[in-house]
């Protein structure tokens, strides 16, 4: 077990490389409207493309992941998101790129299920919470370095060298992947009938609770999502700023996601008694906060704006590890990955639904105002709906 914390950061690095080339899409969106010539509608097709390739493997992704093991699923499907996104790169027009979006998707679906399989095989429960919040914090980490690092190439390159620069960062994570993670060795040596089988996801899904866990994850990524995809645009167009500058403001989300992954995850080992649920209804209580401010928009001054995309990040993204760690506890050992995978699944479906609506609801009104209210509304409704289930997991 001492080897533990090792293993997380590689875990956590990995996810990071994953997550910054599968999301480049966001902070690339000023570059990808002007030279695409696209509608701010059409922009909200790029984050549903990668996620709809997720959707449609995420289940796939976590049995291959309880049978195949965490080292060999989490490499190829890096290895398969980072060659899909350098693809796109090079691709000749709007469709070609959605396609290859959606192909480097099938790749991204691996990072739930094997980051959480890692953690569920190396840490104990109590301090998964912990763990699952760090190893989130990959997410927001990439998409952190990704909005620092890749607009500064495309103004100064193009688009396509900062999109490329993204993909092989990800093939990079599939080789140290593939020379680095090891699994325990109570883990390697389990036996055929030990391990999961798709069928049994069954028992699961008849369970009104898990059902209510699912949906909330849904609800909670139409908003996660929407603020990826639109954030950048919205600063763009609400203060006046550059592509470059506007990117910032994403960045300072991800970096509030970041921490808030973190002191989540220790608040919910060391002060909820291991309980995961509370954090994620503060996690969408904040968000529903910043949702209906952000609506505001250019009458927000710019000096708020800064620590209202913390905050902002704080809520959209700190829900996350805590929902993952929940969904694997609620799998056990035997289940994690397969329960991750269709939790994925479900959440991830969030993301072809948020984006596309709140950009065909902006186009409609002219306005970002009534899509920032609606997603004020998702979220409340996780907010008085989640807390009322009975306890899902036995705890000591």
């Amino acid at each position: 077990m001492r080897s533990r914390w090792p293993i997380l950061a590689l875990v956590t690095l990995a996810h990071a490389l994953g997550a910054l080339t599968a999301l480049a899409v966001a902070p690339l969106a000023p570059f990808l409207l002007e030279s695409l010539d696209l509608s701010r509608g059409q922009v909200g097709l790029f984050l549903p493309a990668v996620y709809l390739g997720g959707v449609l493997m995420a289940l796939p992704a976590g049995w291959f992941t309880d049978r195949l093991g965490v080292r060999l699923t989490f490499a190829l499907g890096q290895l398969v998101v980072g060659s899909m996104i350098t693809l796109a790169a090079w691709s000749p027009g709007f469709g070609a790129l959605l396609a290859l979006l959606v192909l480097g998707g099938f790749g991204f679906s691996v990072l739930n299920p094997a980051t959480g399989r890692a953690v569920v095989e190396w840490f104990p429960p109590r301090e998964r919470g912990i763990a699952m919040g760090v190893k989130q914090t990959g997410l927001t980490l990439g998409g952190l370095a990704g909005a620092l690092l890749l607009p500064p190439i495309a103004r100064a390159w193009s688009w396509r060298h900062a999109l490329a620069t993204a993909g092989l960062l990800s093939i990079a994570s599939a080789l140290l992947v593939t020379l680095f993670y090891r699994s325990r060795s109570s883990h390697a040596t389990s036996t055929p009938t030990e391990r999961a089988r798709l069928s049994e996801l069954g028992e699961f899904l008849r369970r009104p609770p898990i059902l209510v866990v699912f949906g909330s994850g849904l609800a909670l990524s139409i908003a996660q999502s929407s603020l990826l995809g639109y954030l950048v645009l919205y600063a763009k167009d609400s203060f006046d700023v550059s592509a470059v500058r506007a990117a910032q403001f994403l960045a300072i989300a991800q970096v509030g996601g970041t921490v808030s992954r973190v002191l989540w995850g220790v608040a919910s080992d060391r002060s909820f008694g291991g309980r995961r649920r509370p954090g994620v209804v503060a996690s969408a209580a904040i968000g529903a906060a910043s949702y209906a401010t952000l609506a505001l928009g250019s009458l927000l001054p710019l000096w708020l704006a800064y620590p209202l995309a913390f905050v902002a990040g704080a809520g959209a993204f700190g829900w996350v590890g805590l929902y993952f760690a929940l969904v694997a506890e609620i799998g056990g050992p035997r289940h994690a990955g397969l329960l991750t995978g269709a939790a994925t699944a479900c959440s991830w479906s969030g993301t072809l639904i948020g984006p596309p609506v709140f950009g065909l609801v902006l186009d409609a009104t002219g306005s970002y105002a009534a899509p920032w209210l609606i997603l004020t509304v998702v979220a409340l409704a996780v907010v008085f709906t989640l807390p009322r289930l009975s306890p899902l997991v036995q705890r000591g």
